[in-house]
């Protein structure tokens, strides 16, 4: 077997992984959250919906069949939800904007230190099934690795944010915000690793299955849209005095970037 496709998904996992500090950077710049958050995380879904439902679904229904194809894409949405009931991983806006958290009003640094940890643990392992995602796109072709690569970073910088932020206000240490969310986007590659052992032991490295896992993983990503990114764009835009249409303007503007880049990958 040719472990280029493999080797590619990794390095394109570790990348995706590894933007949570490009989020994380974010507190060097900023005191307070920002609408570039909620913009960020609309184009962010528009992006993950625009693979999900463009490129991913559409191929496997194509090469697999309605059967195959739905069942495992209902069986994606069931299962990331399941993970997101067991591993709780708020966002920013869930614990750094309420007057009644606020360090400088009632003195709770601790708490908001040890909810930036549990975030950092939670968004650590809700990577996991991204590194999958990254590595099954790369094992169908390098052009959607990448593109699935690209469509994660844009959704791991606002959550490197999201653990930075409480960490730095509890600790006012900015490296160690940025450390721990550095190590929350490690756990991306090793979600990767994981899947690439899985697959080549039991070798589950045929075009059905790889299509099979396609259409598993865009239950995956338009899960992590509707659920998790859209309510916290729109939360935090209404938080900042924000028009929540500029969050649905970034969603129309990541869709027509993935369909544009489609387009031209054709």
């Amino acid at each position: 077997m040719d472990l280029t496709p493999v080797v590619n998904g990794l390095i394109l996992a570790t990348l995706a992984g590894l933007s949570t500090t490009i989020g994380a950077l974010g507190i060097y710049f900023i005191k307070q959250e920002s609408r570039f958050i909620s913009i960020a995380m609309g184009f962010s879904a528009g992006v993950m919906i625009g693979i999900s439902m463009l490129e991913l679904l559409p191929s496997a229904l194509f090469e697999i069949g309605l059967f195959k194809a739905g069942s495992s894409f209902i069986l994606g949405l069931f299962a990331v939800s399941i993970l997101d009931i067991l591993v709780p991983h708020d966002y920013m806006h869930e614990h750094s904007c309420n007057s009644e958290e606020s360090p400088r009003l009632n003195g709770t640094k601790n708490n908001l230190g040890r909810t930036g940890r549990l975030v950092a643990i939670g968004i650590a392992i809700h990577n996991l099934p991204e590194g999958f995602i990254t590595l099954s796109g790369a094992l169908h072709s390098t052009e959607l690795g990448i593109l699935l690569a690209v469509a994660i970073t844009m959704h791991n910088i606002p959550e490197g944010l999201s653990v930075a932020v409480p960490i730095y206000a509890s600790t006012n240490d900015k490296r160690e915000a940025f450390k721990i969310s550095f190590l929350s986007g490690l756990a991306e590659p090793l979600g990767a690793i994981i899947a690439t052992v899985v697959l080549l032991t039991f070798g589950l490295t045929t075009d059905e299955f790889i299509q099979i896992a396609l259409a598993f993983v865009s239950g995956i990503m338009l899960f992590i849209s509707l659920d998790e990114l859209l309510p916290s764009a729109r939360e935090t835009c209404k938080e900042n005095g924000g028009d929540s249409h500029i969050v649905t303007l970034g969603i129309i503007a990541g869709v027509t970037v993935i369909f544009l880049t489609l387009v031209a990958l054709t």
